[in-house]
């Protein structure tokens, strides 16, 4: 008699690993060096950063996902306003990625030489093939499925964000109590803490710092993996946002206090305030140490994007928005084919390191393209949150905003003002940006109308098949 398998139980998502994947999904070191160019306004700037988006975010994403734990954003937007709507609002969230992820590969890559040979993150041919590797083996690690990602999450943002954090932290306040001369401003004026509206450097810092903590709700699209969702989501959600938040403000102080202003690498930052605290202490040895680990952690925050906005894709793709084969999933529950396509698209990008001789010109190009997608995708969101309460009020959400209509209204209509803000923000070149100021307006138009334009022909194209999802009652 042939013996009857056992069954298979499926992989769920604990607390602590959940908390991690989303951590991943916006906390990295590369902010710290940002925020540490602001001088003392960065407590201002993160303070209003934390109630104008941070906690709009947080909290929104948390109801919804309770509500809709289907598939994040595209359920979401689809259950306000339509399937074309929805799609729209997750090709948004996808194809930013796309963008955004590009620069952290090549963030990485640069880290990982910063210590033994600092040139080659300026060297185009290196950055091109290192992000083609990275990338490519980072997706195919993630065909395993989502808890291969959760272990590497864990594993990357512990040893390669948390650890480096918490020393680059320690260092600091090690630095400042030894009486040591510190390179920060501390003098209580206004300037020097209020920043300026008329200033437009100031904005785009400003910008830079909201979108230092985006893609928090991209861990909704592993609701359906997480254990006791109702419960453990929000408080994940919650515990991320804090922990980011602080350790962020805490290493952009600690990055402050020994470099001046104006002195600090955009994409080495971070690594430049640790080999001068090293160098202080006497443990210059140790430099090469700590860029591996940043790197590892560059790395983990890659394989987490991987898999979050790509699910949400294949939610679409699998209700007939895109050709049959991206709906098709490998044993382990991934859809292959739809990972193969964004690591296609990341390596054609990759590709304009080298048709662009200056490396940080296209870091800021990709990512404020990613920036402007990701404004749309948001002020979708925000407004869908508004729209469920009153379409579908009944539709029980474990976790909910309090004060009743008015407290998503509140913070919504907060939300929906900074993502609009951040849109405005976005058209404006960053500092020393070293092409025309019509010519970076103009790519960024037309990035904007692309990735509006695709999502509506994807649609046009087939309506006809589609027709039925647009009939009767909306998606619940």
């Amino acid at each position: 008699m042939q013996q009857k398998k056992a069954p298979v139980t499926e992989h769920k998502i604990a607390f602590i690993p959940l908390v991690l994947i989303t951590t991943a999904l916006f906390m990295t070191l590369r902010n710290m060096p940002m925020m540490a160019e602001t001088g003392m306004q960065m407590v201002l700037l993160n303070a209003i950063t934390v109630f104008a988006f941070l906690i709009p975010a947080a909290l929104i994403s948390a109801e919804l996902a309770t509500g809709w734990p289907q598939n994040g954003v595209f359920h979401w937007v689809e259950a306000a306003f339509g399937t074309p709507v929805g799609f729209t609002a997750v090709f948004l969230q996808w194809i930013q990625s796309i963008f955004g992820v590009t620069t952290i590969v090549a963030y990485s890559t640069a880290t990982l030489t910063y210590a033994f040979a600092p040139e080659l993150g300026s060297n185009r041919y290196y950055i091109t093939l290192s992000v083609l590797v990275l990338y490519w083996a980072a997706t195919l690690i993630n065909f395993k499925g989502t808890q291969t990602s959760e272990k590497i999450s864990g594993y990357a943002v512990s040893l390669g964000v948390f650890f480096p954090s918490a020393l680059l932290i320690a260092f600091g306040i090690f630095y400042l109590f030894s009486g040591n001369t510190i390179a920060l401003d501390t003098a209580f004026t206004t300037t020097n803490w209020v920043p300026s509206l008329s200033d437009t450097t100031s904005l785009v810092f400003f910008m830079s710092f909201v979108f230092g903590f985006v893609g928090i709700e991209v861990s909704a699209s592993h609701a359906n993996e997480v254990e006791n969702p109702q419960k453990n989501y929000p408080r994940a959600i919650f515990t991320a946002a804090i922990a980011g938040f602080f350790i962020t403000l805490a290493g952009g102080l600690a990055v402050s206090l020994i470099l001046e202003r104006g002195s600090i690498s955009n994409i080495n930052g971070a690594l430049q305030a640790f080999s001068a605290y090293l160098e202080v202490f006497g443990l210059s040895f140790v430099t090469p140490l700590i860029a591996l680990l940043v790197a590892i952690g560059a790395a983990g925050q890659v394989s987490t994007w991987i898999v979050g906005p790509v699910k949400g894709m294949w939610a679409a793709s699998r209700r007939g928005l895109l050709p049959a084969r991206f709906a098709k999933a490998s044993k382990n529950n991934v859809p292959t084919a739809l990972l193969l396509l964004q690591a296609s698209l990341i390596s054609l990008i990759a590709f304009s390191f080298i048709a662009f001789e200056d490396v940080n010109l296209v870091f800021l190009v990709l990512t404020s393209t990613a920036v402007l997608i990701y404004s749309l995708m948001y002020l979708l969101m925000f407004a869908a949150a508004i729209r469920l309460r009153y379409t579908h009020p009944h539709t029980p959400r474990p976790y909910k905003i309090p004060a009743g209509n008015w407290g998503i209204w509140i913070l919504g209509s907060i939300g929906v003002i900074t993502a609009i803000s951040c849109f405005v923000i976005g058209f404006i070149p960053p500092p020393a940006l070293p092409v025309p100021q019509s010519y970076f307006e103009t790519l960024m138009v037309i990035a904007v109308c692309l990735a509006l334009l695709v999502p509506v022909a994807i649609w046009f194209c087939r309506r006809k098949q589609l027709r039925h999802l647009t009939k009767g009652k909306r998606p619940e």
